[in-house]
């Protein structure tokens, strides 16, 4: 768990870092004030007759508290609660949110909050999105890999067939909200796996945010001063490209590899890769294929490997079989029918997309991290 000063240090630069964005014209509050404006968000909307909240077993218990003295006290309010863990982004769960919500008789006039990391905004989303044709949803993350990234950008989805978000649709949440109050409670590991992401909004588009990074990590300490910049990132890209046709395809840095990764673990691993273990290995494997075609300098390249490496762990590849993680970089959906594109590093905070890479060379870089030929 973080230690007590975090949010003494979050309320410290409250007024400094508390921040209003708009996605798609849609409000995200972030900040310690987050759910604070979030209560007084309601007062402005139309009042809906119910509200379903979607939650985890450990949302359910740590954060559901909090969240619901933000909430209208004369509507009627409902839980979904799923399992914890990426097994619950799954169309078999998503059935069963679909049945409750039709079972509580939910309309398009009410609204779905997903109160959770990822797999909880991801699912949350894409019930509410094709529930009715689509019913309002707000996303409410509570881990930090969700405050940087996952609860933004309006990707919602579901695994299937073993592939990371196979199925889904871009819809954007009503309204979405950033409350550090919600990572007091985070393990250690959830918060090493979200850095993942605040790494790569770095590597992809932010050389100055890089060197703080560099120097200084993505602590407790640091990320009061580094929350709304990380934010930023991902919603100025999005927001040049909501659909995924073109630049924000750089977001995917370190998922072909790092997906392929988590796919695998999760089948054959008793305690499997977090999706963040995964993509910072799936970062220093894609640097070295970005080196490999002239796309990164050596130095820049060994840089970027020995920092992610100091935070992630070396990408060791012993226990997969090259031809096994390659049978899922082929499902990743940046292909182009049989040829496999990645988005890989130009330099620090550059970034190409759709960068064609011949099947041979990811096989040669992934033998050379360890994989069984």
């Amino acid at each position: 768990m973080l230690p007590k000063t975090f949010l003494d240090t979050m309320k410290h630069s409250m007024q400094a870092q508390q921040a209003e964005f708009l996605q798609q014209g849609k409000p995200v509050f972030s900040g310690p004030a987050a759910l604070e404006h979030f209560a007084g968000w309601w007062k402005d909307r139309e009042k809906p007759g119910h509200i379903v909240l979607l939650c985890d077993t450990n949302t359910a218990s740590f954060c559901l508290p909090r969240l619901m003295k933000a909430l209208p006290a004369d509507v009627r309010i409902s839980e979904i609660v799923i399992p914890q863990g990426e097994k619950s982004k799954s169309i078999a769960t998503c059935q069963q949110v679909w049945e409750q919500l039709t079972r509580l008789g939910i309309g398009r006039k009410d609204v779905l909050i997903s109160l959770g990391g990822g797999v909880v905004t991801d699912l949350g989303g894409f019930a509410a999105s094709t529930y009715l044709r689509g019913i309002s949803f707000v996303h409410v993350p509570t881990t930090l890999m969700a405050m940087a990234d996952a609860a933004l950008g309006g990707k919602n989805g579901i695994d299937f067939g073993g592939a990371k978000n196979r199925v889904g649709l871009f819809a954007f949440a009503e309204c979405t909200v950033c409350d550090p109050v919600f990572l007091e409670t985070l393990p250690a590991q959830e918060w090493r796996s979200g850095s993942a992401e605040v790494f790569k909004h770095a590597l992809i588009a932010d050389a100055d945010l890089w060197k703080i990074l560099e120097e200084q990590g993505c602590t407790a300490s640091s990320l009061p001063d580094l929350l709304h910049r990380i934010q930023r990132v991902k919603i100025d890209v999005v927001h040049r490209d909501p659909y995924e046709r073109g630049v924000r395809k750089i977001l995917n840095f370190g998922h072909s590899i790092g997906h392929a990764l988590e796919s695998e673990s999760l089948e054959k691993d008793r305690v499997p890769f977090t999706h963040g273990e995964a993509i910072g290995r799936g970062m220093m494997i894609e640097t070295e294929i970005g080196l490999r075609l002239a796309k990164m300098s050596a130095e820049e390249s060994a840089m970027v490997c020995r920092v992610l490496e100091q935070h992630f762990g070396k990408a060791d590849l012993r226990h997969y079989s090259a031809e096994a993680l390659m049978k899922w970089i082929r499902l990743d959906k940046k292909n182009d029918g049989a040829r496999v594109r990645m988005s890989l590093l130009t330099g620090i905070g550059r970034c190409d997309w759709d960068v064609e890479v011949k099947e041979q060379l990811i096989l040669e870089v992934l033998m050379d991290f360890g994989a069984a030929a």
